[in-house]
């Protein structure tokens, strides 16, 4: 699971997202206070500077000094600094807050036009000096420290919260970690109070109980399966072998071929259903190590049959004698399925199965499979158009080779043959 996607993390980010979001926001409405108050302060200082600066030149019409250190005086124009000319040209008298596009703060300046004189008078607030020496921290600064500030208590608070509303939740998934669906304990529900985790226990348990009784109506069905088809096989079968061992079967050919394909029939028929029970059964059995080259030349030798009439090659490329640990039984089925495909499907040519210590490869020289089909061959009772069988045996084979981990490789072209390969889980 990605980390973004646990919900411990989103409480913990929503927690510091919202303290910093709650930051800005009160950060910024104290900077626009405290920048009006600021410049309400500066206008009456300069205001107040103005009006001393007027009195004392009324007296002895001498320019006096201002007494902040932070306002300078300019006679006319020219005197003033050529960044703010542009800025003061013009102005009547008063006091005035320029914005400059050029700076971040504001441009305070007072004009004053006196009597005896032609040109104006004007005052300017050094802003840049007043901040640097009167500022213990710039506002981005005390923004940055209470951000700081934040995340430790943040993630503090956030974690403390996420341990707290996930105790049920943690408990639950202990109770439920160990809960078997066909032996659920009696008051399961009703150790949870009845809130939003009661609520999911309760659905849980429901849940549980339908598949409870969804198995208990497999196994049943299994049983039934496993009694009603196999006694039916187990008479044919043995009625078959009891006419293969009759001496009027030598002189009448004709039904010794017929008796031949019932036999194959029940024996694939008894192949079918032993992997249908097993793939039924949840436990997986620790099984030895099975050889594959034996498995393989059993295969070949019960299919060879569908090569009656055919001009197929057959080879065994062992490069190395692998063995698996799984039932012998189980692996034929697996690899008998995939060679009767190839045989059924190769009117010439050759079929060559390879064995080696990753995988075993069938290769065919067959019809090979439509390309818009080969990406369903997996699926059941998806087949092609020369096949007379049901559409299972790729089926079986991906579900097997899913049950053991291993990977089912099929490429395939149409009239140029098929290559299916299993992959074992140690390869």
């Amino acid at each position: 699971m990605k980390f973004y996607q646990s919900i411990r993390i989103r409480i913990v980010a929503g927690i510091l997202l919202f303290g910093t979001l709650l930051i800005f926001f009160h950060a910024g409405i104290t900077f626009i206070v405290v920048r009006n108050n600021t410049s309400k302060m500066i206008t009456n200082l300069i205001e107040t500077e103005m009006d001393s600066f007027l009195y004392k030149y009324e007296k002895d019409h001498a320019t006096p000094l201002p007494h902040s250190k932070y306002i300078d005086v300019y006679k006319g124009v020219e005197a003033v600094p050529e960044e703010f000319r542009a800025l003061v040209t013009g102005l009547p008298s008063g006091v005035h807050t320029i914005a400059d596009p050029n700076k971040r703060h504001p441009v305070y300046v007072g004009v004053m036009e006196l009597s005896g004189n032609d040109v104006p008078y004007f005052m300017f607030f050094q802003g840049r000096e007043f901040l640097e020496e009167n500022a213990w921290l710039y506002p981005g600064q005390v923004l940055m420290i209470s951000l700081a500030l934040l995340l430790i208590p943040g993630i503090l608070l956030s974690y403390t919260t996420s341990r707290m509303l996930f105790a049920p939740v943690v408990t639950l998934m202990e109770q439920i970690k160990g809960l078997n669906p066909e032996n659920i304990p009696a008051r399961f529900t009703q150790k949870h109070a009845d809130n939003e985790i009661g609520i999911l226990t309760r659905t849980i348990e429901t849940t549980m109980n339908r598949i409870n009784a969804f198995i208990q109506r497999e196994k049943q069905f299994t049983r039934d399966a496993s009694h009603e088809l196999r006694t039916p096989l187990t008479i044919v079968k043995g009625a078959v072998e009891i006419m293969e061992t009759q001496p009027e079967l030598e002189t009448n050919p004709l039904l010794k071929k017929p008796l031949k394909r019932i036999s194959r029939s029940v024996q694939d028929m008894e192949t079918t259903i032993n992997t249908f029970l097993w793939l039924a059964r949840e436990e997986s059995e620790t099984a030895e190590l099975c050889r594959v080259e034996p498995v393989v030349k059993k295969a070949i030798s019960d299919n060879q049959y569908l090569l009656e009439n055919k001009v197929v090659q057959v080879q065994i490329d062992v490069r190395k004698d692998k063995s698996v640990r799984v039932k012998e039984e189980i692996l034929y089925i697996a690899v008998t399925n995939l060679i009767r495909n190839a045989f059924h499907f190769t009117s010439q040519g050759s079929v060559i199965v390879t064995i080696d210590d990753t995988s075993i490869g069938i290769a065919d020289t067959g019809v090979g499979i439509e390309a818009e089909k080969l990406d369903a061959v997996t699926q059941a009772h998806v087949k092609g158009e020369k096949s007379q069988g049901f559409g299972l045996g790729l089926s079986i084979v991906s579900r097997l080779c899913k049950r053991f981990g291993w990977q089912l490789i099929i490429e395939s072209e149409p009239d140029q043959g098929t290559r299916v390969r299993i992959m074992w889980q140690d390869g």
